[in-house]
């Protein structure tokens, strides 16, 4: 090993011994990173396919070989290939928070004694049963047979006619109210939804019976056990006692069916079990279907199932169930999913709202079971006013209600208006979460008028949310308001409200960002940065950069820098100076989704940004956007690599010289907008990009550029990269011309290409003489020949030693007119007279111009360039290169020069006097190097310094 810096000295023989312990794979690597170069290796062993010698019977046309490689171990690495100004998140003013978006700013103060329930009613509770059927049902159960004193007359004739001497004369019977009758009513929590179905039968009750003889009883704990009894405006408690003989019990309970405990349906089988022996009879109005009784129960009780899907007829037989097998209960929360998933919309159900939707939905499909089934619901958590559901349920009803609505779009208008009817009486704040909620579910079928109220539900939402920062000390109870209010919130209403983005923004800046945060995808990431809170209060130096082979990194500057045994820790890529506290990183996977990611920024953290296959990234810091992608070695180097200079990648010429080429990344400026990226043979944190023979040098939107003065005439030079390409024509290219075979080229070396042709002043300033037929120190010099041009490269280059200008070669020049567009031209659309100074025609017509024709040559930059910043690579003057013109072959070649021997020069371009066909990008003509026209030039190129 070669020491090539003083680093390399602080690295003693247990370093190096403890390094060999790597590997091959990564020992090369290593011993580069710790300031050691390996000697040049003359055994190396590569498998190279021969591309075959193209021959023909004029010359002999070589084609060089290209290389590939045996794969190693597998690395990856990255490079910038955009980098703009962020509208995400620019840079902050030192210790301030982004400025608030335009609908916090103009929401009014909030006025909390406005915020008040409405005096509206809702909707009274529908009946179980309409009372036109109930009241003859409770009719037949609480009543009893008695005799009058009337003879009955028929069952008297009827005795006698069948010659039977009557003993005694037979009374007439009516049926009346039993005089007595012990009510019982079982109020636990598991059947408080029907607390009002019993208040209200009790009422109708006393009115069609009268309350004499009507002993209620309120059960307190268990069946059997103590019971509240009201006198008048007072009550008692007592134990209860088995009433006497012949006595009715009129019980109103689900007799423990719904106790998963099993302890209340014991104790009302025990209490059975006493009413039997007393001779008593046990009415049951159950609140359930016959299909939750068993046979112990309906044989100790007359069972009646109280609901408008029953028969109202005393249940006499039920099937017994199987040791293990669900209940009745399961079965039906299974059912009872579409019914919560038309009340998901509601923030809190009442029992009033479950009776009145699920009446809206088919008897089939929604009974009492199912009423009950989605009171107890796992998904739910139910309390004496009504119920909510949990929070991780929410999402999938919500996506079922919007599934049912599109199949049943009447049905869904019903149960929206049923909500808003039934919810008109509570706080203006739920009425206006429900009615956003319904908004995103029902889209364009909501009802015209809760559209208009949609407006204002909107605004308010945006006051409570500036009041949580603004107001927070005069209304403490709204920092938790809001955040509960949050959690009830399903993806899509979360992306189309920012006020809710800025809810969960608050709250996470209260807990802080301690590590990587994703933001929900399709948010508005500007509003969530704005209630990020304050920024950095100071501001720091951050460095991204490649660790090893595979780890792409961001951390501070300091940390970057510190240096462990003579070891840096990677290759920089981009450095930054910023006060914002934060990293956005969006990750676009294969399928173009966005994964938004906020990071800390401080001294303290360092960020592994790492990218799978074929993804890239924009990051968002100091202000600026970069995209970031896995790079993937180009075909025309042969190896690649990082070193603390940078990314780099190797290429090899034909004369086995290397050169080492570093990847400078796109740069944004105020002003000039998107600098592109570009390979260049200094390292990418190189002090200057000036090369020594320039006067200066600089990026814009075209690329790398160097400006020279030749005897005081200035001219631009633009970098043009190592590349590969193809050159000539598709065999279907309209205006196909001579010899264009489609073939790759690889350019292994840049160069430097003028950006105009060759002007008459520079012409002039070094030959002492204007041979040009159309005058002008802008325009380009023409009736020059090939011969004459070398010698004006000689004059020029023996005064200006240091240029070291040339021609182009054809691969050089067809590269450079293209830009990487593989069309006819350089250029989007057709061929036409603003763009191109040529004929005006497409093909050659005796004597015929184009409509606008110049007609002859026009200055150098009188059209826009291409993409490269070069100006008239179509038309205007044929160019020459410098190669020899021969057919081209069929195989890749790298680094073609041309033919060793010929008659002929190569002309490329096109010019103001000949027609279309012949400014394509792949057009080509020849001439002996002696020709001089009215409408041949050339333009300089310069190779670089061979490193």
């Amino acid at each position: 090993m070669n020491a090539i810096s003083n680093s390399a000295k602080r690295v003693n023989r247990a370093d190096l011994l403890r390094l060999l312990q790597l590997g091959d794979d990564d020992l090369d690597i290593t011993a580069e990173l710790s300031g050691f170069v390996a000697p040049p290796r003359r055994k190396v062993k590569l498998e190279i396919p021969l591309l075959h010698i193209a021959v023909d019977e004029k010359s002999t046309h070589q084609t060089k070989s290209v290389a590939k490689h045996q794969k190693g171990k597998q690395a990856h690495f990255y490079r910038i290939t955009e980098q703009k100004r962020s509208e995400l998140l620019p840079e902050p003013i030192l210790g301030k928070a982004f400025p608030k978006p335009q609908w916090f700013q103009t929401a009014e103060r909030l006025n909390p004694d406005t915020i008040k329930p409405s005096s509206e009613k809702p909707p009274a509770k529908e009946p179980l049963v309409r009372w036109s059927k109930l009241w003859p049902l409770l009719r037949s159960l609480l009543s009893e047979v008695i005799q009058t004193r009337q003879p009955d007359i028929p069952r008297i004739v009827k005795t006698i006619a069948n010659g039977v001497l009557l003993e005694r004369i037979p009374r007439r019977t009516r049926q009346r109210w039993a005089a007595t009758v012990q009510v019982l009513v079982e109020r636990p929590e598991r059947t408080c939804l029907f607390n009002r179905d019993y208040n209200q039968l009790l009422v109708q009750l006393k009115q069609l019976r009268g309350a004499n003889g009507l002993d209620i009883q309120q059960i307190m704990r268990q069946p059997g056990e103590q019971v509240r009894i009201e006198c008048g405006k007072k009550s008692s408690v007592r134990d209860w006692q088995v009433p006497v003989a012949g006595t009715l019990v009129f019980i109103l309970s689900d007799l423990g069916l719904l106790d998963k405990s099993g302890i209340a349906l014991r104790a009302w089988l025990h209490v059975g079990q006493q009413l039997r022996l007393a001779g008593c009879r046990p009415v049951v109005l159950l609140p359930l279907p016959e299909r939750y009784l068993t046979p112990d129960l309906v044989g100790l009780f007359d069972c009646v199932s109280w609901d408008r899907s029953s028969k109202l007829q005393k249940a006499t037989y039920v099937i017994p169930r199987d040791e293990g097998a669900e209940t009745p209960l399961q079965k039906d929360s299974e059912g009872a999913k579409q019914l919560l998933a038309w009340l998901s919309p509601a923030v809190r159900v009442e029992s009033a709202l479950l009776r009145a939707v699920r009446h809206h939905l088919p008897i089939q499909q929604a009974d009492i079971g199912h009423e009950v089934a989605a009171w107890h619901h796992d998904d739910v958590v139910p309390s004496p006013i009504g119920f909510h559901f949990q929070t991780k349920a929410l999402e999938a009803y919500r996506q079922q209600f919007k599934y049912q609505a599109d199949r049943n779009p009447e049905l869904a208008k019903t149960i929206t208006r049923l909500i808003r009817d039934y919810h008109c009486h509570v706080f203006p704040t739920q009425r206006d979460e429900e009615l956003l909620i319904l908004a995103q579910l029902m889209g364009d079928k909501l009802d015209a008028g809760d559209r208009q109220e949609l407006v204002q539900a909107r605004y308010a939402m945006c006051k409570l949310v500036k009041a949580s920062i603004e107001q927070g000390k005069e209304i403490p109870a709204l920092h938790s308001f809001l955040g509960n209010l949050f959690e009830r919130q399903h993806t899509e209403v979360l992306t189309e409200n920012e006020f809710y983005q800025g809810i969960w923004a608050i709250r996470q800046s209260e807990l802080g960002i301690s590590a990587a945060m994703a933001i929900p995808d399709d948010w508005d990431i500007a509003t969530v940065l704005s209630f990020m809170g304050p920024q950095s209060t100071e501001t720091r130096d951050y460095t991204l950069f490649q660790e090893g082979m595979r780890t792409l990194q961001l951390s501070a500057s300091k940390r970057f820098q510190d240096k462990q045994d003579g070891f840096t820790t990677g290759s920089p890529l981009a450095e930054f100076r910023t006060s914002s506290g934060y990293l956005l990183k969006q990750q676009v996977s294969l399928d173009g989704k966005i994964r938004n990611i906020l990071l800390p920024l401080n001294d303290v953290d360092s960020h592994e940004l790492m990218l799978d296959e074929q993804e890239k990234q924009q990051l968002h810091i100091a202000g600026e956007a970069l995209t970031v992608e896995r790079f993937i070695k180009p075909d025309w180097a042969i190896s690649i690599g990082n070193d603390v200079d940078g990314l780099y990648v190797e290429s090899r010429d034909s004369n086995a010289n290397t050169r080492r080429w570093y990847w400078h990344s796109p740069e944004w400026r105020t002003g000039e907008g998107m600098l592109r990226g570009f390979w260049f043979y200094s390292p990418t944190f190189a002090a200057t990009l000036k090369p020594d023979w320039v006067v200066a040098a600089d990026r814009d939107q075209f690329g790398l550029y160097a400006d020279v003065e030749i005897f005081k005439i200035p001219q631009r030079f633009r970098w043009i990269e190592p590349t590969s390409f193809l050159m000539g024509s598709p065999e279907n290219e309209a205006g196909r011309y001579g010899d264009e075979t489609q073939h790759t080229v690889i350019l292994t070396q840049g160069y430097w290409l003028a950006d105009t042709a060759c002007t008459q002043a520079l012409w002039e300033a070094v030959m002492r003489s204007n041979p040009s037929e159309f005058k002008g120190g802008m325009r380009p010099v023409e009736n020059v020949s090939w011969n004459e041009i070398q010698n004006f490269l000689e004059q020029l280059n023996k005064q200006h030693s240091e240029l070291n200008l040339r021609l182009p070669t054809e691969a050089e020049w067809e590269n450079a007119c293209r830009v990487g567009t593989t069309g006819a031209f350089n250029f989007d659309g057709e061929l036409s007279l603003d763009k191109v100074n040529y004929r005006g025609t497409w093909k050659y017509e005796s004597d015929k111009w184009g409509e606008g024709a110049l007609k002859e040559t026009a200055d150098v930059k009188s059209y826009p360039p291409n993409a490269w910043g070069l100006y008239q690579m179509h038309g205007n003057v044929w160019e020459w290169c410098q190669d020899r013109f021969g057919d081209y072959p069929a195989e890749p070649v790298i680094d073609p020069q041309g033919l060793e021997s010929g008659d002929s020069r190569v002309l490329r371009g096109g010019s103001w006097f000949y027609y279309g066909r012949l400014c394509r990008s792949a057009a080509r003509i020849r001439d002996v190097p002696s020709y001089r026209g009215f409408s041949t030039g050339f333009r300089l190129a310069r190779g670089h310094e061979l490193r």
